[in-house]
């Protein structure tokens, strides 16, 4: 992109499943989005304060099964962004230390993506 940052344009763009264990991982066709820290969730005029870390704050996540991904893009300060096709959107900011975000063998760095 040319801020910097990185578009993911996936094979499978249609929710298959989430999982959540250590993180909150969505899969699209062989493509896993993970995310390992907080983020934030936006849907129908609503915004949510989640953790991984914390699954008792996770309630909103599965609501968005099955939809699909529009958009997913990462800026060049290490931010990733979901847009879905209902509207809802994922932010989740880099992790100064350890990894917030992948998407399949790309994650964020401290200072950015890798």
């Amino acid at each position: 992109m040319p801020d910097g940052g990185r578009e993911f344009v996936l094979d499978e763009p249609t929710l298959s499943y989430i999982r959540i264990d250590q993180q909150a991982k969505l899969r699209f066709g062989r493509t896993e989005v993970a995310i390992g820290g907080p983020f934030v969730l936006a849907t129908g005029g609503a915004v949510h304060r989640l953790d991984p870390g914390q699954r008792g704050t996770l309630g909103p996540l599965p609501a968005l099964f099955p939809d699909s991904l529009r958009w997913l893009w990462a800026s060049a300060g290490g931010e990733l962004f979901a847009v879905f096709e209902s509207g809802t959107q994922i932010t989740v900011a880099p992790d100064r230390v350890g990894r917030a975000w992948s998407v399949g063998t790309v994650h964020d760095a401290p200072g950015g993506t890798d």
